[in-house]
């Protein structure tokens, strides 16, 4: 998996990964942070999110930090955890795409 995000350009990162429903995403700001929207609308972060996702089986997130030059490293690390151990756990590297608000992709 490469990184070509451009720290510059990103204020936030979404992360989808297919799912049988929609799910639709607030925009938020703030430091940087990791929730989950499920389907009813309840917002989980840390432990509660990585049981979601175990749970479930999907992962619908957003990332977004308020300096991207500051905290872009912190960022794309944390990212790059999240995907690596959905990924291989449940052989979903190829469903993971990461996209800038603008619309690029920045993983896959």
């Amino acid at each position: 998996m490469t990184n070509t995000t451009d720290k510059r350009l990103i204020s936030g990162i979404d992360i989808f990964v297919e799912a049988p429903f929609e799910c639709n995403l607030p925009k938020q700001v703030g430091t940087l942070t990791l929730s989950h929207i499920s389907s009813r609308g309840t917002k989980l972060k840390g432990a509660a999110l990585e049981k979601t996702i175990l749970d479930v089986g999907w992962l619908c997130a957003r990332y977004t930090f308020e300096n991207p030059l500051n905290n872009g490293a912190e960022a794309d690390a944390a990212i790059c955890n999240l995907v690596q151990k959905v990924g291989s756990t449940y052989k979903w590297s190829s469903l993971i795409k990461l996209y800038s608000q603008d619309g690029k992709t920045l993983f896959s």
